[in-house]
């Protein structure tokens, strides 16, 4: 995930109790259209934020510590500003915790592994939320393996479903494009979402309208509720040795309507679009990395974005 990156084989799985694809009673109603938007506590302004065009942003990251609790918050008056400009403008607001962290996610199998590292986790979740007032957690576990680390994952997302649910609050999570067989069918039911990183494949063409039909098929395939299944799509490009935000591109260049320039793989607007409809007709929504990264007026992918949801008749829905 490149949203985890600046934070610096399909395997079957056992229809056991712990791994069947049973649904969670508890579980919030998502049945119609979301555009979730991940805003980076490094990058972004709350006040340049298009609220009008989503339904939930994200704020990234806070990082676990290997005991269950978390490392401190960055920019907490950032997320307090977010929270109420979002909240007045019908938007719910997450917190992400983890990200890609350089590849290290010794913190969570920590204490994943343990019944009581996942209590004292869940609880400092349940404190993060009330603190801030949050609509819900996000888990970006970059990445659960299959095996031990798996059955572990699935259950702390057990525990955090009941406690996200019984307070009324979202849990959702971020979860690899496609052969993950570390996220078990289980989560499915404890989730309100996943979203999908469809993008950071190799080299330039990292985000293609191929791709993301592949991770949507590969999760629906195994079972994930179409409407839970949002689609990610990236507002950056990769070159073989750069990221670039899609508003850079732009500025050295670079065409709204193209995917390519001076070597940079990127989605422009008719791709974004495509995409998009590819969102509504197989899947729950469109998730975004990262909406600091955008251009602004009619170059805006947010605004193609939503010009789809509203040419579908959908009123984005929390």
């Amino acid at each position: 995930m490149a949203s985890c990156k600046k934070q610096g084989a399909d395997y079957a799985v056992p229809d056991t109790e712990t791994n069947s694809n049973k649904t969670d009673v508890n579980a919030i109603a998502t049945t119609n259209f979301k555009v979730i938007g991940y805003l980076p506590s490094w990058a972004g302004e709350v006040n340049q934020v298009q609220f009008s065009k989503l339904t939930h942003v994200n704020y990234a990251f806070i990082l676990p510590t290997a005991s269950g609790g978390f490392q401190s918050l960055e920019n907490p008056a950032k997320l307090k500003s977010l929270v109420t400009a979002a909240h007045a403008n019908n938007v719910k607001v997450l917190v992400s915790v983890g990200g890609w962290n350089d590849g290290d996610d010794s913190a969570f199998e920590s204490f994943a592994k343990s019944a009581s590292g996942r209590t004292t986790f869940t609880n400092n979740v349940v404190n993060l939320v009330n603190q801030y007032n949050l609509d819900g957690i996000d888990i970006d576990w970059e990445y659960p393996d299959s095996g031990t680390s798996g059955n572990n994952y699935a259950l702390l997302m057990q525990q955090l479903s009941t406690a996200m649910h019984n307070k009324g609050k979202l849990l959702t999570a971020a979860v690899v494009s496609y052969d993950g067989p570390g996220v078990q069918n289980s989560v499915f039911g404890y989730v309100d979402f996943l979203n999908i990183m469809a993008y950071d494949d190799e080299g330039a063409n990292h985000s293609t309208y191929d791709l993301a039909v592949k991770s949507l098929n590969y999760w629906k395939g195994r079972g994930l509720p179409a409407n839970k299944a949002n689609l990610g799509v990236p507002f950056y490009g990769r070159s073989s040795n750069e990221y670039v935000d899609y508003k850079t591109i732009l500025s050295r260049g670079g065409s709204p309507n193209s995917d390519s320039f001076s070597g940079i793989g990127y989605n422009g607007i008719p791709t974004i679009k495509k995409k998009t409809n590819l969102g509504f007709d197989q899947g729950g929504g469109i998730m975004i990395w990262e909406l600091s990264q955008d251009a602004t007026g009619a170059n805006s992918l947010l605004s193609a974005i939503n010009q789809v949801v509203v040419s579908r008749g959908s009123l984005a829905a929390q």
